[in-house]
């Protein structure tokens, strides 16, 4: 019966003498010869030693001892066999520190910074505690998501309106006391529904709510629990308050309208509605101008641009 062998087995290695003995003889041979040609060429040689040496150390060599040798050798004496040598000694030094400090920074980045460090398990293992130790826990990266019931809830809550408060939209003074109770959202969609029923002479305050809206639509859309920037909140509580009490080169009925609708209304969403049918029947509702809505309050945008009444 044969012996079974394992596949792939390789003989072991073992050490040729004669390899070795060959490798010294050949460095032996190599530093004779180097040894040889210093010899028979040091003028020449020592001259282009004392070069490279100036070159390395911006010319600071020629006031060492070694440096003051070679420089002031006259031109063709050769120089003594063991000054190479010797006057190496110095460079060498400082070059291996200068190689071991490399090398301990690279270990220490390999040790600390390399992918495998970075994956290796911890060194209990995946037991809770360690991985506590090892990894930042998810909750403090990662905001639980809202539910869809508690979206649902938000944008079908009532929003009430407080312009019914008021006796007289006209008075700047006192719409200014109760625009802040609007919500963001909906005071961009009165604005844009109010000057589409009733058009304000500056058509730039249109652009710039646009432009504000969406901005706030996508921070929204990205982060629903972040604080709305101040900045934005201003543009539509300030266009907000001109576009229900400007009374500068607009129609003065359609503007009339438009007080008797936001007066008359209890729920803010259904104000904003019937302006929004206003401003279809003057031919002014473009549903571009709302499509922002959709991250924020879609109910409200679909019944804007359902035109209901």
């Amino acid at each position: 019966m044969t012996a079974m062998t394992a596949l792939h087995r390789r003989p072991a290695a073992t050490g040729n003498a004669g390899k070795i003995v060959g490798a010294g003889v050949l460095g032996f041979a190599t530093l004779a010869m180097l040894g040889l040609v210093w010899w028979s060429l040091s003028p020449i040689l020592g001259q282009v030693y004392a070069g490279i040496r100036l070159a390395e150390t911006a010319t600071l060599w020629r006031f060492t001892g070694w440096g003051n040798y070679f420089t002031t050798m006259p031109a063709g004496q050769p120089f003594a066999f063991v000054s190479v040598y010797k006057s190496s000694v110095g460079f060498g030094l400082v070059a291996t520190l200068f190689t071991a400090l490399l090398g301990t920074l690279a270990w220490r980045k390999r040790s600390r910074e390399h992918i495998e460090v970075i994956i290796t398990a911890p060194r209990d293992g995946f037991a809770h505690d360690a991985i506590g130790r090892q990894f930042v826990p998810a909750d403090r990266l990662v905001r639980p998501p809202v539910t869809e019931q508690d979206q649902l809830n938000s944008v079908l809550a009532p929003a009430a309106n407080p312009f019914t408060a008021l006796r007289d939209l006209r008075d700047a003074r006192a719409v200014e006391t109760v625009v802040d109770d609007v919500r963001w959202h909906l005071a961009a969609a009165l604005f844009l529904t109010v000057d589409a029923a009733a058009p304000l002479r500056d058509r730039k305050a249109r652009d710039a709510v646009l432009k504000a809206a969406r901005t706030a639509a996508d921070g929204h859309a990205g982060d629903p629990e972040a604080a709305m920037p101040a900045s934005l909140v201003s543009v539509f509580s300030s266009h907000m308050l001109v576009a229900l009490t400007d009374q500068a080169g607009r129609d003065m009925q359609a503007l009339d309208q438009v007080h008797g609708v936001l007066g008359s209304k209890e729920d803010l969403r259904d104000a904003i509605e019937a302006l929004g049918a206003m401003a279809l029947a003057a031919n002014r509702l473009f549903f571009p101008d709302y499509a922002w809505l959709r991250h924020i309050d879609p109910n409200l945008q679909s019944r804007i641009t359902s035109y209901g009444g």
